[in-house]
């Protein structure tokens, strides 16, 4: 009796060891797991720089690499941040489609020059009416963060 609740016991402190690990590394070439609700994928490429985590410069572009975008009702949008990093550490950020957020992202950056934060799905950029949609990347980390990037596109009834 006394077996199965050592057993029991050492169970629960497998449980709770499985639920709160350690953070992901991501590596270059390496797609980051991301959670709830719709998978933005991260990607870093290229060699080591030292020292923190540091953003010099960033884009954000849609999936083709347009600045600009006009698609028909229920057709799927993809965007993409692109930072130019130096160092190691910590990239928490969230996407916002018209104020709202849709998806945070947190990797541990161990190396890389050029990071990407892609993100698109069936309903993840609204598109199912007519009219002018806004979506933001805001950096949260590493400080400090540079001010969010933000775009347009627009939803038509139909091509004509």
């Amino acid at each position: 009796m006394r077996g199965l609740r050592l057993a029991g016991l050492l169970g629960l402190v497998a449980l709770a060891a499985g639920l709160f690990g350690c953070a992901e590394r991501v590596a270059p070439g390496s797609v980051a797991y991301r959670p709830l609700p719709f998978l933005s994928q991260v990607t870093v490429t290229g060699g080591d720089v030292p020292g923190p985590l540091r953003i010099r410069d960033s884009t954000l572009r849609f999936g083709d690499g347009a600045t600009t975008l006009k698609v028909p009702v229920n057709t799927r949008v993809e965007a993409v941040l692109r930072a130019w990093i130096n160092g190691h550490g910590q990239f928490v950020g969230h996407w916002e489609a018209d104020g709202k957020v849709v998806d945070k992202v947190s990797v541990f950056i161990t190396y890389g020059e050029v990071m990407e934060v892609r993100l698109g799905g069936p309903e993840v950029f609204p598109t199912s009416g007519p009219g002018t949609h806004t979506i933001r990347f805001v950096v949260e980390a590493p400080a400090p963060p540079p001010e969010p990037l933000e775009m347009t596109y627009e939803v038509t009834a139909s091509f004509r």
